[in-house]
């Protein structure tokens, strides 16, 4: 029951803080729009994923192996920490050197003048790691939620004071520089410096149980990385920075369910499931997904279902062609939340090789959709990308049942009264939106806003007929939460 409510408060601190972060992050992005054209935002955008690229091929999977074995001591996070500085220093400096070769290949000849901000901004993320893991680890979620929002607020204020000042994509890279140094800043001092940087013998033993777990996990989290990254880099290279820009900022918006909502709660889940008894890991994992289900699906549906009048309020004309895009590419938050918490789940298991497997193959099949229909268009590109999810999605559910006691007609059937609860929500949404145009064309805020609070009314109401025990659960689980943090306060 503690460890549940620590769960609980832990989710609920960073949901909170990264629905606080996101929006921030958001504004700037809207305001970001206003200075740049989407060809100048393509252009930073593969520069970026090229920088990222090299980090994440460097990382090596060391840090999770501190999350899934929490009596590791100061040494074991010592020789993390050596491993992880050295790798991404090599990985940075071949960025460096042969980044502008790339520029050409992928229709972005002026993207090198932005790569070396952006590996200072990565130089000191990589410092920050070890830290941040151990935060994790120790479940000291309020710590990593304060850091992460204020750091989004660095790099939204930085960014669009830049943009506003002249600087065009440049802009970016400060905002990411500005980002990182305050991000490492907290998190290296939220944690003593002998818990991760206290130097010690690096021992052949330890280094063989460390790259005997990470390597698995490093190569499955690169296909993950790669799955949600390099599809920019083949959207640049078959229709040229302008579409690659509408794309990547349609995916942003896109993935905001996802990342700030299932993503924080999957930060959550591993240290839990790591903690939990063997015998009860498989029910929690039933019941997290069903949680996880009720707050990410209305999300990802309801930004669908409203996304041709939220472009049309938010953005000019150079960016309509994004509201298309948005509603193919929302999809994706109903179902990459069901892939993270399965690899949460093997994780805690130690079973990277699973996960491995389970990443590559959403890995094939996103880039080989996007390489084969999905390059007759930008559309037909979101919609590989959708089905991509969904088909890693279902082959996590299939991988789990037949490698634990986990019913697969269970977590599937765990998924849909909270998928059923969206049918009403977007009925109202489409009841308003048709209503109001049969009325004559309102304005586009105010009919963003009706359509918003109906889709709400829709859903909460569908929520309570066709997942009413869910629904009670998690209105349980946030006051047992809230009621625990008021009493520690």
């Amino acid at each position: 029951m503690a460890l549940g409510r620590d769960a609980a408060r832990g989710a609920l601190l960073s949901i909170s803080s990264g629905m606080g972060a996101r929006a921030i992050g958001l504004v700037s992005t809207l305001l970001l729009a206003r200075f740049l054209s989407p060809g100048e935002y393509g252009e930073v955008t593969v520069a970026a994923v090229l920088v990222m690229t090299a980090t994440q091929l460097s990382t090596l999977g060391l840090g999770q192996y501190l999350i899934a074995e929490p009596a590791a001591d100061r040494s074991v996070a010592f020789h993390v920490t050596a491993y992880h500085l050295l790798s991404g220093l090599v990985a940075l400096a071949a960025v460096l050197v042969g980044g502008h070769l790339l520029g050409g290949a992928l229709d972005a000849p002026h993207m090198a003048r932005f790569l070396p901000g952006l590996a200072a901004a990565a130089l000191c993320d990589r410092i920050a790691y070890v830290p941040e893991r151990l935060l994790v680890r120790d479940l000291r979620f309020g710590v990593l939620s304060g850091a992460r929002t204020g750091a989004e607020l660095a790099y939204s204020v930085s960014t669009v004071l830049f943009a506003a000042l002249g600087w065009g994509a440049a802009a970016v890279v400060a905002g990411n520089v500005a980002r990182s140094v305050l991000r490492s800043t907290l998190f290296i001092a939220a944690v003593s410096r002998r818990d991760w940087f206290e130097p010690t013998r690096l021992s052949v033993e330890k280094t063989r149980r460390l790259f005997v777990f990470g390597v698995p996990m490093a190569l499955g989290a690169s296909c993950s990385f790669a799955a949600r990254r390099w599809d920019n880099l083949l959207v640049s290279h078959f229709f040229g920075p302008g579409p690659t820009g509408a794309y990547n900022l349609a995916y942003n918006l896109a993935d905001v369910p996802a990342i700030q909502v299932g993503e924080q709660i999957g930060d959550v889940l591993l240290p839990s499931f790591a903690r939990l008894e063997p015998h009860r890991r498989a029910s929690a994992l039933v019941r997290s997904m069903a949680l996880l289900g009720l707050v990410v699906f209305p999300l990802a549906v309801g930004l669908g279902a409203v996304a041709p009048t939220l472009v049309a309020v938010l953005f000019d004309q150079r960016w309509r062609s994004i509201g298309p895009m948005l509603v193919l590419l929302s999809a994706l938050s109903v179902t990459r939340p069901v892939g993270w918490t399965v690899a949460s789940y093997l994780q805690a298991l130690q079973r990277p090789a699973l996960i491995l497997w389970l990443e590559v193959l959403k890995l094939v099949c996103l880039m080989g959709g996007i390489a084969t229909f999905g390059r007759l268009s930008p559309l037909w590109t979101c919609g590989a990308v959708g089905l991509a999810f969904a088909l890693h999605a279902l082959a996590s559910l299939v991988v789990v049942s037949r490698v634990e006691a986990v019913s697969l007609r269970d977590c599937v059937g765990s998924l849909l009264p909270p998928l059923g609860a969206c049918v009403p929500m977007v009925a109202a949404v489409l009841a308003v939106r048709t209503g109001l145009e049969s009325f004559g064309a309102p304005k586009p805020w105010l009919s963003l806003a009706l359509q918003v609070m109906a889709g709400a009314l829709g859903y909460v109401l569908g929520a309570f007929v066709v997942a009413r025990r869910t629904s009670e659960d998690l209105i349980e689980r946030l006051l047992d939460a809230l009621r625990s943090r008021r009493a520690a306060t």
